[in-house]
């Protein structure tokens, strides 16, 4: 047993010389770094802070305070932000009647959002995407915000005093539907001809079929 116990401390003995004779020819060093990654994410609210639903009464002239208000998170990366706008059956047949049967609501969304929305003052949200046969505009901001920030897509909507009251249904459901999303401004933002362009790549990249 002596022996066993010789012999290993015997092989202990050479390994330390071996290190300490290498250590005396070479000069080295190791170092060794550990890169975390943390999962980055993009993160909104919508608020409708002026919104009061027993105001919201469809009279022909009045404006009914409406803001939509889209906010990136404070642990939000930074992110183009778009709103989409779906209007019921109802409030799409009142569109119908107001215009006329024969109205092109595809190329002539611009006025329907004129004379039924209240917009910011200083800028307009751009119409991304439209398609008011379904009921429905896609909105978005050129752009984008950085955690903590909001921003208001719209402050109202107006009944244009040419609606008549025979256009109204008493028994309709006249709703509007409203969706925000977001998407991450990191590989888009200044990756582009301008920002507009930018803000193009984006909403193609959060709606590839729209």
């Amino acid at each position: 047993m002596k022996k066993k116990i010789t012999a290993i401390a015997l092989v202990v003995c050479l390994v330390a010389v071996a290190v300490v004779g290498g250590s005396l020819a070479y000069f080295t060093d190791e170092e060794k770094a550990t890169n975390t990654f943390t999962v980055g994410n993009v993160d909104i609210t919508l608020t409708e802070p002026k919104w009061v639903e027993e105001k919201a009464t469809l009279i022909p002239g009045r404006e009914i305070a409406k803001d939509p208000t889209i906010t990136v998170t404070a642990s939000s990366q930074r992110a183009y932000t778009f709103l989409k706008v779906q209007l019921s059956e109802d409030f799409m047949k009142l569109l119908q009647t107001y215009y006329g049967e024969n109205y092109n609501f595809a190329t002539n969304y611009a006025e329907v959002v004129r004379d039924w929305i209240v917009l910011p003052e200083g800028y307009a949200p751009k119409v991304m995407s439209s398609d008011l046969s379904a009921g429905y505009v896609i909105l978005g901001v050129l752009s984008p915000k950085d955690p903590g920030e909001s921003v208001v897509y719209f402050e109202g909507v107006k009944i244009p005093a040419g609606v008549k009251g025979e256009m109204i249904d008493p028994e309709g459901e006249y709703e509007i539907y409203l969706t925000a999303y977001a998407i991450q401004a990191e590989g888009f933002e200044g990756k582009n001809a301008d920002a507009f362009a930018d803000r193009q790549a984006a909403f193609a990249a959060l709606f590839p079929t729209t």
